[in-house]
């Protein structure tokens, strides 16, 4: 399985920065069943509140 390398948010959970990938395309698709898939459930995507305009900041 491949690890994540994360950063600690404010809700306590790891944010994910980017990801090594030390297997092969196979070695994926072959982890990925459809099992899996069906119960795999998508991480929310929570995006920064927009900041003031540039030139607008003290």
């Amino acid at each position: 399985m491949q690890q994540q390398h994360g950063k600690e948010t404010g809700s306590g959970e790891d944010a994910v920065s980017r990801s090594d990938l030390n297997q092969t395309r196979e070695k994926i698709l072959e982890y990925w069943t459809e099992e899996r898939m069906a119960e795999a459930k998508p991480r929310e995507l929570r995006l920064p509140r927009p900041g003031p305009p540039p030139g607008e900041q003290d």
